[in-house]
């Protein structure tokens, strides 16, 4: 009897277990269904009118704005960001662009004679796209003391993947107008000349199925790449213990597979390049858990796992965000199962292998292409070889194909003589199929689409194997998903916070009685006092504040005040300690555009939280808010205009206000196939031709040659020659929007925190030194410059005279001067340094001008794009006397619009040169179809 009843009981435990176990794997199904349809993401493309510029130029775009599970136009967003990015990775200027109910929208951006050349970023995103794939840059309590709460720092150093963004040459304008023949880069100036890497061999190893498992068969994609970046194609060997196991060799673009079973064993693979052996470890397996690989035109999946692994598995398969199929997996008695898909979408596939425990064991990226994109959907007239003569009229015929075609489209006509060579050789369909849902550059994506031909397969499915990526991560939609930060903008919004002020009893609140006579050597002490021992304390650590405090206390006695030299502990003795708002308060918000004025009140709410929705305008508009407690709502609103000190920006508001800035700080490192061209053989004898390269920038790039100059050691700096410039009221309400300013200008720190604010910590965890300067006259150092720059200065003048060059009032614009480049991490000094990293310089307006600011925020406001035309001239009556049209774009179109018959005709004039054209198009149907054109 008792037997009978223990099986019961262990029948019933067994029952109950499995049950768990399905209910487990059906609530992780239901919460795919659920995210897939409610966490739609959406995807931009950005058509160009041209593949290169010079300074000078337009780049004149139109940007498609689609859902992602279905490639159709977006039903969610109304506004898209579109950024243009320095070489550096600055962000040089920020459009909003209007997205229309058909998912489109256009701009442009002129590239201004003061443009530096070089490869420039383009960057687009909507700020829903802002809730995915979001990650951060490595800060620590140091950075964190600059901001005014945890909550901020960690927002300034987040950053995202899978924004759109793509790279542009700009070439140096021509000598000549007109002669485009060299398309020549001078680098910025900088006070040291960057060395170049030492060669090396790189190597990285991607398991299928994300990680390799001891007794298990693993196939393993590798990609070997040089100290730049390219792709480097060898063979080499695979060894176990010191003995060899196998050959191994690339097969396209430095990338290759191989398969093994690891035994628990150090396994490595070696190969000998540029004369030298190289060895590198493969992946520790680990001890239990499951493979999967994809074979037979991905659809067949075979499953492995080890012996002591669960016994109940699932499989989900996820296209663009969107559960295209779900299904249990049962394995047999040696841990084995072989899977067969159904039908998938064309596009990037992801299916994940995961147990009752919610524990992804294996994903995997494959690419399905049901060839339903291949009709390109348009055609135009060939006439490629056809050439044109100076100003004469063309017309190109359009033919929209099929019975879903687009109802506008954007077309570009080109001068084929001005045409670049570049790795990025797709277009809407390779980007929006392939491009954009995986990590990092993908170059020559059109070659993997151009035929089935076995090695393009193959290619192909190495490329998912080396740059997988999941955009839309597995545990993001099978676990509980936490509410999303931003919705779907249709309108624009000011979004905030409103903080209680610090208390600013340790802080002076006026620097002017100070600096009443001439204080000499006005140095690097008082900001800048010449001291000796005081110096020797400038980089100090806690044992040496004693010392300070005497040091402060002498200079004091002595009538001078040192506010230089220790910054860190100046940011530990003014940092707020934030104090939470107990009770709501009142936030006005008023809006002046032109003529146009518009405000609102509104009480904020969960502590302190304000959104404002701005009626629409072009251009900038000035937006003015504060807050204010409600009982003083009569006597502190914007209408009375008669409260104390509110054209001061000396004085404190009553609270501090900020708005919640999204966009992005900091941008991503450019891959080597993104700033350099395909090998093509030289058109100039180098003998002959290097004479005429000018070696003042030191570096000049034709092709992928690199012609260095041998000029060394550090340099002054060209003052005139600017890294960055920014309007200084528009630098200190940015700082105040990051947190790096808590509602009052202060000079003192405005240096260091304005460095920060673009440059981030540097990738380093020590403050870097910052110079500031005004005039020719130093203002602010925060470290112990070297000997031979120690009095390296112009003659000082007097401290009060200095000074009233320093209020806010008087600033007009803010100059930048580093080697540091925020993209890539180049252009760090050693440790201990003695030199700037930075150098700020504080630009007055002219003729003692002065500018009106505020106690409270004040804000110029960036509005929606004014729409541009583009230049389109008519030659059909008279032509000009002399060659004076340069145009490389011939003719440029955002909005093309095919009659019923799907057809389009543009009528427009050539430039001032026998041309050939190139034609490029793009599209989207309303079925989600694209058109293209790339010829």
């Amino acid at each position: 009897m008792k037997r009978i009843l223990y099986l019961i009981i262990c029948i019933t435990v067994a029952m109950i277990q499995q049950a768990t176990a399905q209910t487990t794997i059906d609530s992780i199904r239901l919460s795919l269904e659920k995210a897939s349809a409610e966490r739609v993401q959406e995807k931009v493309f950005v058509h160009t009118d041209n593949d290169c510029y010079f300074v000078g130029d337009t780049i004149w775009y139109k940007a498609y704005v689609v859902r992602a599970d279905n490639l159709k136009y977006t039903d969610m967003s109304r506004i898209l960001y579109v950024e243009l990015l320095t070489p550096d990775g600055l962000v040089s200027e920020r459009q909003n662009i209007i997205i229309s109910d058909k998912g489109l929208g256009s701009g442009c951006f002129a590239l201004p004679d003061t443009l530096y050349s070089g490869y420039y970023e383009l960057r687009a995103y909507t700020r829903w796209m802002l809730n995915f794939n979001v990650s951060s840059k490595k800060y620590d309590r140091g950075d964190r003391e600059m901001f005014y709460n945890k909550e901020m720092a960690r927002d300034f150093f987040r950053t995202w993947d899978g924004l759109y963004s793509r790279v542009l040459p700009v070439y140096l304008s021509p000598d000549k107008p007109g002669d485009y023949s060299y398309k020549g880069m001078a680098a910025r100036p900088k006070r040291r000349v960057p060395k170049d890497p030492k060669p090396e061999l790189k190597a990285e190893f991607f398991p299928e199925g994300g990680s390799l498992v001891v007794g298990l068969p693993c196939r393993v994609a590798f990609e070997l790449t040089n100290e730049l970046g390219a792709a480097v194609d060898i063979k080499g060997e695979l060894m176990s213990d010191g003995q060899k196991i196998a050959d191994i060799s690339t097969e396209y673009m430095g990338r290759g597979t191989f398969d093994i079973t690891p035994t628990g064993k150090t396994m490595r693979a070696m190969f000998d390049y540029n004369g030298k052996t190289y060895r590198f470890n493969l992946p520790k397996a680990e001890e239990s858990g499951a493979t999967i690989r994809v074979d037979g035109g991905n659809v067949n999946i075979s499953v492995k796992a080890s012996s002591d692994a669960t016994k109940e598995y699932a499989v989900s398969v996820l296209c663009r965000g969107k559960l295209c199929h779900f299904q249990p997996v049962s394995l047999d008695a040696k841990g084995r199962a072989k899977i067969k898909l159904p039908q998938l979408p064309t596009g990037v596939n992801d299916i994940t292998l995961f147990d009752n425990n919610g524990h992804a064991l294996a994903d995997r990226l494959f690419f399905v292409n049901n060839h339903d994109y291949d009709d390109n959907g348009i055609t135009a007239d060939n006439q490629n070889a056809k050439k044109y003569e100076p100003y004469e009229q063309i017309e190109l015929n359009i033919n929209c194909t099929g019975n879903d075609r687009p109802q506008t489209f954007s077309l570009s006509v080109r001068d084929n003589a001005t045409e670049e060579l570049t790795y990025n050789g797709g277009d809407i369909m390779t980007d929006l199929l392939l491009s954009s849902e995986l990590r990092g550059f993908v170059a020559n994506p059109a070659y993997y689409f151009e035929s089935d031909e076995p090695e393009r397969k193959r290619a192909l499915d190495l490329l998912m194997m080396v740059q997988g990526w999941r955009k839309y991560k597995w545990t993001e939609y099978a676990t509980a998903q936490p509410e999303l930060r931003y919705k779907p903008e249709t309108t624009m919004t000011v979004e905030g916070h409103v903080y209680k002020l610090p208390k600013y009893d340790n802080l002076i609140t006026s620097e002017k009685d100070i600096h009443t006579g001439e204080i000499n050597h006005w140095f690097k002490g008082e900001f800048a006092i010449e001291s000796d021992i005081y110096s020797m304390t400038s980089q100090y650590d806690s044992s040496s504040l004693e010392l300070l405090d005497s040091i402060s206390l002498e200079m004091q006695n002595n009538g001078l005040r040192p506010i230089y030299g220790t910054f860190n502990e100046l940011i530990r003795y003014n940092a707020p300690a934030e104090t939470p708002l107990k009770r709501e308060v009142l936030v006005e918000a008023e809006i002046i555009a032109g003529k146009d004025v518009a405000g609102s009140v509104q009480e904020t709410k969960n502590g302190g939280h304000f959104v404002f929705e701005i009626p629409p305008y072009y251009d900038y508009a000035t937006l003015k808010i504060k807050a204010y407690n409600k009982k003083d709502s009569l006597k502190k609103n914007m209408v009375t205009g008669t409260i104390k000190n509110m054209m001061n920006d000396d004085a404190f508001p009553d609270y501090y206000v900020k708005r919640d800035l999204f966009y992005p700080i900091f941008t991503r490192k450019y891959s080597y196939y993104e700033d350099h061209k395909p090998e093509v053989k030289l058109s100039i004898d180098l003998d002959d031709d290097l004479n005429a390269l000018s070696m003042e920038r030191d570096n000049h790039l034709l092709q992928n040659v690199n012609v260095h100059g041998k000029r060394r050691g550090v340099r002054s700096i060209e003052y005139l020659s600017m890294t960055h410039t920014v309007d200084a009221y528009d630098l200190y309400n940015d700082m105040t929007d990051y947190g790096l300013s808590y509602g009052m200008f202060d000079i003192r720190t405005f240096p260091v925190y304005a460095a920060h604010l673009l440059y981030g910590n540097m990738g380093r965890f020590d403050n870097f030194n910052v110079f500031a300067r005004m005039e020719d006259f130093i203002y602010y150092r925060s470290y112990v410059p070297a000997a031979d720059q120690k009095y390296n200065t112009p003659a000082m003048r007097a401290t009060k005279s200095l000074y009233d060059n320093l209020p806010l009032k008087r600033l007009n614009s803010i100059r930048f001067y580093s080697d540091y480049e925020p993209r890539s991490g180049i252009g760090e000094l050693e440790e201990n340094r003695a030199l700037a990293d930075v150098v700020v310089e504080l630009v007055n307006f002219e003729d003692n001008g002065v500018q009106r600011v505020y106690r409270d925020r004040n804000i110029s406001l960036l509005g929606f794009n004014s729409p541009v035309s583009f230049y389109n001239p008519d030659y059909s009556k008279q032509k000009p006397s002399e060659p004076t049209d340069y145009r490389r774009t011939l003719y440029w179109n955002p909005n093309a619009r095919p009659d019923k018959d799907g057809k389009f005709k543009a009528t427009f004039f050539n430039n001032s040169r026998e041309t050939t054209i190139k034609v490029s198009a793009a599209g989207i149907t309303p079925d989600g179809r694209f058109v293209r054109i790339n010829k």
